[in-house]
């Protein structure tokens, strides 16, 4: 006769294992606090100052009749060429004089940008220094925008065609197959155009009193912190051997 045995306990699952491990997600996720917060104070994250300047491209003066498609060509034509002008070596002469840094240092560290295509542009400085994020952020947005109001590039041919183009558009009828020529001739214009356009207008804000802060905040390290902590938590119970149930 067969003896009967005690019926084998199943044997539980990875989830049920996490799940009933609440305590040490807890506890991994305060410890993680604590770390993030000692990195924090020991190894601070530097000081970051912003100035803003607002750029309008009055998009319909420039181009006038222009579809979407056009309008989104320009733009992004004319913001690069800004963005080129912001990051040139004449802007960033301006900065490195002020602040005492030569130009691979800025470039490589001290100095972001941060834009839309039209609106403000965000000039920011990063420094252990609070003075220092503010001077270099300060000079890099008026050297900006004095070097870009000198590049304002005006060429008859191109203010010629855009009297004709808006000349044309207001016709009650007008001729689609002239528009359609005056725009590709002054597309082709605009194109091969240095400088930058002179309908682009740029002034310089909050260069007075440049918002300065720590580049990170220490919420974000605690919430780092408790989040790598709590994470690794089923990471050490999946990697840890199980005892037989």
């Amino acid at each position: 006769m067969a003896k009967s045995g005690r019926p084998a306990k199943p044997q539980r699952d990875l989830l049920t294992i996490w799940l009933e491990a609440w305590r040490l997600w807890l506890f991994g996720a305060l410890l993680g606090a604590l770390l993030g917060f000692a990195t924090y104070q020991l190894f601070p994250p530097p000081y970051r100052a912003q100035a803003t300047v607002v750029v309008d491209h009055n998009l319909e003066e420039a181009w006038p009749a222009a579809e979407d498609r056009e309008l989104f060509q320009f733009l992004g034509r004319e913001t690069e060429r800004l963005e080129e002008l912001a990051w040139s070596d004449t802007v960033l002469a301006v900065v490195s004089e002020a602040g005492g840094i030569n130009l691979g240092e800025l470039r490589s560290g001290y100095l972001q940008l941060s834009h839309p295509s039209d609106g403000g542009w965000h000039f920011y400085a990063l420094s252990q220094q609070p003075a220092l994020a503010q001077t270099l952020a300060s000079h890099w947005a008026e050297s900006f925008v004095a070097a870009a109001r000198a590049a304002v590039a005006v060429t008859p041919e191109m203010q010629i065609l855009r009297a004709q183009l808006n000349s044309e558009a207001q016709k009650a009828d007008p001729d689609l197959a002239r528009l359609r020529e005056l725009k590709e001739e002054l597309a082709y214009l605009a194109e091969h155009t240095k400088g930058i356009s002179p309908y682009v207008e740029l002034y310089t804000a909050q260069l007075a009193d440049v918002p300065t802060g720590r580049a990170t905040g220490q919420g974000l390290h605690l919430f780092v912190g408790s989040l790598v902590g709590a994470l690794l938590a089923p990471l050490w119970l999946t990697l840890a051997p199980r005892r037989p149930a």
